[in-house]
């Protein structure tokens, strides 16, 4: 989706774990994203800060911080890409011009409009549609969804909540909390890092002037250039806010999943192997760039499997089964086989249905003997010491 929308050298990975291990496996890590199903009775508010919460040093960097409200309940992924890849400032990750546009047209607009401009861009719109899984078409007459209830809440509606860091004019990385539901970034603290630099400056509005307006860009894209990828400390503060919005909505049951926004790796590879073909073509060799060629080769044969897997998953994500369905269904009612087959399926759930309640019906039974048999044993006891 992030290619579709123009950003090239970034990735994404789904996170289990949430420890350093797997942080640092998939370093650098542009931005952490939280992604789990909106319910009315959630925490509208947030999980509090530790009192006393962290003052923010740098209030002047707020605005130099994309940050964008969900205003719509659709495309809850969508957004939160858009939001990381907007924070993201390194040579390796460009965006595009459609997204730089987009970037500059947003610097002077608040939450709520930039999360409007989010929903309005066709271009983002496009890439969503291009991987989502499109509505059920209506097959046949009483088939598809059922059109929902007045003061029903859709069972798809999900909330994201994203985290980046921010290089400060310190030489620090600050960790911010993006919360959609929320009217502003959420500081969590600084780390130290020696990959930090001065943030660049936000891309300069157009002014209409296309030579004024093309140095201007130009200057604001040398400044980035010497901003380079974060390292793993800022994950600390980050990391402990995400596992603790992991244990409230799993002790909720709440459906949930957890992305990290990363460096394209097979990008990274190839540059990798190229630096080590040059040096066997100048003669320059290093110990040991054999054995780390062969490595990269078996890494890029792995990561085209995934990319294959992926591919084959979207098809199936984005396939339509409904016609198929419907005329399987007609298929087998010409041949008189729809009805008898019903009525095996219900026979079915029904004996499943009978045997669960047997089941359940002998573990109660089990736990009142043993209680039972318990007692006894204690008025034995109690006799034997009389």
């Amino acid at each position: 989706m992030m290619k579709e929308m123009g950003a090239e050298g970034v990735q994404v990975e789904e996170l289990y774990t949430l420890d350093m291990p797997e942080f640092e496996a998939v370093a650098p890590i542009f931005g952490l994203i939280f992604l789990y199903k909106w319910r009315p009775d959630e925490m509208r508010d947030g999980l509090p800060l530790p009192d006393p919460a962290p003052v923010n040093p740098h209030p002047e960097q707020l605005h130099s911080i994309f940050f964008a409200n969900q205003v719509i309940n659709a495309a809850a992924v969508t957004q939160a890409l858009v939001t990381v890849l907007m924070n993201i400032h390194v040579p390796e990750v460009t965006l595009g011009p459609k997204l730089s546009e987009f970037k500059s047209y947003c610097t002077h607009l608040d939450p709520g409009l930039s999360g409007l401009a989010i929903h309005n861009a066709s271009f983002i719109r496009d890439a969503h549609l291009k991987v989502s899984r499109p509505p059920p078409s209506p097959a046949a007459d009483g088939l598809g969804p059922p059109p929902p209830r007045p003061g029903e809440v859709d069972e798809d509606v999900y909330h994201f909540i994203t985290w980046v860091p921010v290089a400060t004019p310190s030489g620090t990385l600050a960790v911010y909390e993006l919360d959609s539901l929320q009217d502003a970034p959420l500081y969590l603290g600084e780390v130290p890092s020696a990959a930090a630099a001065p943030p660049p400056p936000p891309l300069p509005v157009p002014t209409g002037d296309a030579e004024a307006d093309a140095e201007a860009e130009a200057r604001a894209m040398a400044a980035a250039a010497a901003v380079r990828p974060p390292g793993t400390a800022w994950l600390g503060p980050a990391a402990a806010r995400l596992r603790a919005y992991v244990e409230v909505y799993s002790v909720a049951e709440v459906r949930h999943l957890v992305l990290g926004v990363v460096a394209h790796r097979v990008a990274a590879l190839l540059a990798d192997l190229r630096a080590i073909r040059m040096r066997e073509t100048e003669g320059t060799a290093r110990e040991g760039d054999e054995e780390r060629e062969a490595d990269i080769l078996h890494r890029l044969a792995v990561e085209e499997d995934r990319s294959t897997g992926w591919a084959a998953e979207s098809a199936r994500r984005r396939h339509d089964y409904m016609p198929f369905l419907v005329e399987t269904l007609k298929l087998l009612a010409s041949k008189g086989e729809l009805t008898a087959l019903i009525d095996a399926a219900r026979e079915q759930k029904r004996a499943a249905a009978k045997a669960a309640a047997k089941a359940a019906k002998a573990a109660r039974g089990g736990k009142a003997k043993a209680s039972k048999g318990g007692g006894g044993g204690e008025d034995a006891a109690g006799g034997s010491r009389g």
